[in-house]
């Protein structure tokens, strides 16, 4: 069940982007002022659609020789008054859908840090 829940680190850096859903786990951070949410991969994903506009998803994909990898592909609008989209596709192939989504999720961070700035 841990594999559902976002990572402790990336809970916290979404935190500081304002999450602050109610979760079925949380963590202590010396008092209940520093309560960390920690969201379901679903949750993370969910918010970052409906806060920010960033949709993303997981392709399993195939080699010319048959191989099973995946990978992830992020699409939000850089200008809200836009109506094009900026596409962010991994170029890396990923073994498994779990460390996709994990890296996906962290490209979502990134990107939302990055206008913050």
């Amino acid at each position: 069940m841990e594999k559902e829940f976002v990572p402790y680190n990336l809970s916290l850096r979404m935190k500081q982007l304002g999450f602050d859903e109610p979760c079925m786990a949380s963590r202590d951070m010396n008092n209940d002022e520093n309560l960390i949410q920690i969201p379901l991969y679903r949750q993370a994903f969910t918010w970052f659609r409906e806060k920010y506009g960033l949709c993303s998803w997981i392709e399993r994909m195939y080699t010319a020789d048959s191989i099973c990898y995946y990978r992830y592909t992020c699409e939000y609008k850089k200008d809200p008054l836009s109506k094009t989209h900026e596409v962010i596709l991994s170029l890396k192939e990923y073994d498994n859908y779990e460390e996709a989504e994990l890296v996906c999720l962290e490209k979502l961070i990134e990107i939302v840090e990055s206008k913050s700035e």
